[in-house]
């Protein structure tokens, strides 16, 4: 697919404005200088010299107002500057082949600046036709025109290859973007394509582990879950290897203690050493009491990766992780983070390569290990995210020491953080929490996967109503079947679990809990998906362990029903009254109109303040965002511009979720997910719906202000 540039050309011409404006003032001062000294200014050239001063101030005059310049006015100035270069050189007589550099100066400027060949072409066309004016309109230069024919050769030849230089430029640039966008699109493929059939084989091999009718059966499903854990691993290392190179990476420090972390990698790595008949040992300062601040799923999978790596390389002896405390001040700690092992070493020579991408060191017996050669390339590259650079030293035959060092910030104070995204150790079907009793709606367009998490969720005692496109699990939804959990996969042929979560939310009072099933592990897809309010996202291939531990985390249904039961006997008795008139307080898939701003987000909110101002101040300023975002949406809409209705959208979006503005945020979010041809065709339809919305936000916004207002006045 080509790439095709939209010029900036206001930017364009600002540019050149400003540039040209320098240059002519430099320019006439310098002539206007030397002229004086020398006797030879003259009248035509003192009037050339004020008239080009002023045209270049004008020029600049025009493009400070606005940014919004035409084409027409770009090319305009670009045949104007090749003119008054002719001016110059037809009132210098003899010293106007020193003005003839400027033909080429204005053609290449304006070529350079907007990467358009048109612009380059047209300069250059007025400037050789002005060059070739001088001879018939000066005598001088009549009389000398093997001197001015090579001016000319020179305005036409480089200009040429400026231009030639620019299209290649140009090309590169177009080549670059497909490439990476090529990229991008492989990522996402092999990420989805890999991890969908490989589900598949782990949940079957889950099944077969569970039903297994002997010892050897559930030992060979032990050998293709393990299997299929090394495959996860090296897809994972090539998606963090494509972060990393596109500088996507970030960190999330929080405050953790150290010694916690310490066991996590313990508990990963101990079992794979003792199965080799290797002592390991983790080791921790004592003088690091106080926890830190650094991202732990980082620091832990560059722990594991290392210590990993020393079990792999390690047939006899031991291998030591280790964390000394270098130096300490009262606001940080230096430590250094070392792994050991007496394993088979690493030559000089391949310790110059090891931390290149889809790079393993040989040992002179196997010259392929297994892994894509991709852990100590991220890990080097994490460890230089947190400050630090990860080192090694080794002999062969007499073991390895990686070691890295950091400035760790205390965080005495703050409480342990543990992410939900933080690096688990590697837990049994049987140590996972198991929960009974759920009632799941499972969406999901693979077959294959539908019945095996069906199984799977079937052998825990839940009760699994399963749907195989969008609209089907909204059907379920709409018929008032209650659940206790959602199941959705984000591509569901139809449309995306996303749409299906927010039709879902914004028609229903009290809506389940939902988890988002992916095999797209790519960035671009996580960031979409923890913006929609999910309770989290359970990447493919799905294990058990994670399975029920999101099941678990969930309220069991009876403490749920005894929460609804509560809250029925605090409800008034007009509310129930609107109950008996068919208003329907359950989970059916039915529009709730009265919600326009979500209680528990205001709730959050008054509890966030600190100053007793600060709910009416924050409901202030959201409702006159949304006002200028809706009359912003209304006005690109009726014109047509789709570009400026999401972006407006996008901004309403924003300011609704912070308040619980579902409804509109929801209306705000389809306007952004349209294309050009939708906007166009469904304006009306939009533009009402956004009327509409955004007047019951507005209302429901002011009876919140006028509660807030009555409340303070009784204090």
């Amino acid at each position: 697919m080509k790439t095709s540039f939209t010029f900036d050309f206001g930017k364009a011409l600002q540019s050149q404005a400003q540039l040209r404006l320098w240059m002519v003032t430099a320019l006439v001062l310098t002539f206007c200088t030397l002229g004086a000294l020398y006797g030879w200014l003259s009248a035509p050239q003192i009037a050339v010299a004020v008239l080009h001063v002023v045209y270049a101030l004008v020029v600049y005059r025009i493009q400070r107002k606005t940014t919004q310049m035409s084409e027409g006015l770009l090319f305009t100035t670009a045949i104007l500057d090749a003119a008054w270069v002719f001016g110059w050189v037809m009132v210098t007589g003899p010293f106007g082949i020193l003005f003839t550099p400027l033909f080429n100066f204005s053609t290449i400027g304006y070529g350079m600046r907007t990467g358009s060949r048109k612009v380059l072409r047209v300069s250059q066309g007025a400037s050789f036709l002005f060059a070739c004016l001088v001879p018939v309109m000066s005598p001088y230069w009549a009389s000398h025109m093997i001197g001015w024919g090579s001016a000319i050769l020179a305005v036409v030849i480089v200009p040429w290859y400026a231009g030639e230089l620019t299209r290649q430029f140009k090309a590169a640039i177009e080549f670059a973007e497909q490439e990476s966008r090529a990229k991008s699109e492989l990522l996402a493929r092999v990420s989805h394509e890999l991890r969908t059939p490989l589900g598949g084989i782990t949940h079957a091999a889950e099944l077969l582990r569970v039903e297994a009718p002997s010892v050897r059966s559930a030992d060979l499903s032990k050998t293709i879950l393990n299997l299929s854990e090394h495959l996860l691993a090296d897809i994972n290392d090539l998606l963090d290897q494509s972060k990393l190179t596109a500088g996507k990476m970030a960190l999330s420090p929080a405050s953790h203690a150290l010694e916690g972390m310490l066991e996590i990698v313990r508990a990963s790595i101990e079992a794979r050493a003792q199965a080799k008949g290797l002592l390991f040992q983790a080791s921790i300062d004592p003088r690091l009491a106080s926890q830190v601040l650094v991202d732990e799923r980082w620091l832990s999978r560059v722990l594991i990766n290392l210590a990993g790596n020393a079990v792999k390389f390690t047939e006899v002896g031991s291998v030591s992780l280790n964390l000394i405390l270098l130096s300490e001040t009262q606001t940080e700690y230096v430590i250094r983070f070392g792994v050991h092992d007496t394993g088979i070493g690493i030559s000089a020579t391949d310790q110059a390569k090891i931390f290149s991408p889809f790079v393993q060191a040989e040992d002179g017996k196997r010259h392929a290990s297994e892994g894509t050669g991709l852990g100590l390339a991220i890990s080097q590259e994490a460890v230089r995210l947190m400050g630090g650079a990860l080192r090694v030293a080794s002999t062969p035959g007499s073991g390895s020491h990686f070691w890295f060092d950091l400035h760790l910030e205390k965080a005495s104070s703050a409480p342990a953080l543990t992410p939900s995204a933080a690096p688990l150790a590697p837990q049994s079907i049987e140590s996972a929490p198991v929960a009974t009793g759920r009632r799941i709606l499972l969406a999901d367009d693979n077959a294959t996967n539908l019945f095996l998490l069906k199984e799977l969720l079937q052998q825990d005692g839940h009760s699994v109503v399963t749907s195989t496109s969008g609209a089907g699990a909204l059907a379920t939804l709409s018929h008032g079947d209650r659940f206790d959990l959602l199941l959705l996969d984000y591509n569901l042929g139809d449309m995306d679990g996303t749409q299906v979560l927010q039709i879902y939310r914004m028609g229903c009072a009290q809506p389940a809990p939902a988890f988002f099933l992916t095999a797209d592990a790519t960035l671009v897809t996580e960031r979409k998906l923890s913006e929609t309010g999910a309770r989290g996202v359970l990447t493919k291939p799905i294990r058990i362990a994670d399975l029920r531990r999101a099941i678990s985390s969930e309220t069991p249904p009876a403490a749920r029903q005894a929460e609804s039961e509560a809250q029925a006997r605090a409800t008034p008795p007009s509310s129930s009254r609107h109950a008996e008139d068919g208003v329907n307080t359950g989970k059916h898939l039915r529009a709730v109109s009265v919600m326009y701003i979500d209680p528990t987000v205001i709730q959050k909110l008054q509890s966030l303040g600190r100053s007793k101002n600060f709910l009416v101040e924050m409901l202030s300023r959201a409702k006159a965002d949304i006002s200028r975002s809706t009359e912003a949406i209304t006005a690109a809409l009726q014109h047509q511009d789709a570009g400026a209705a999401r972006d407006a959208a996008h901004a309403l979006k924003g300011v609704c979720l912070e308040i619980g503005a579902l409804r509109l945020a929801n209306v705000g979010l389809a306007i952004m997910r349209g294309d050009d041809a939708q906007l166009e065709s469904q304006s009306a339809r939009m533009r009402a719906d956004l009327r509409t919305e955004a007047a019951n936000t507005l209302a429901a916004i002011d009876r919140i202000l006028t509660e807030q207002t009555q409340i303070a006045a009784s204090f």
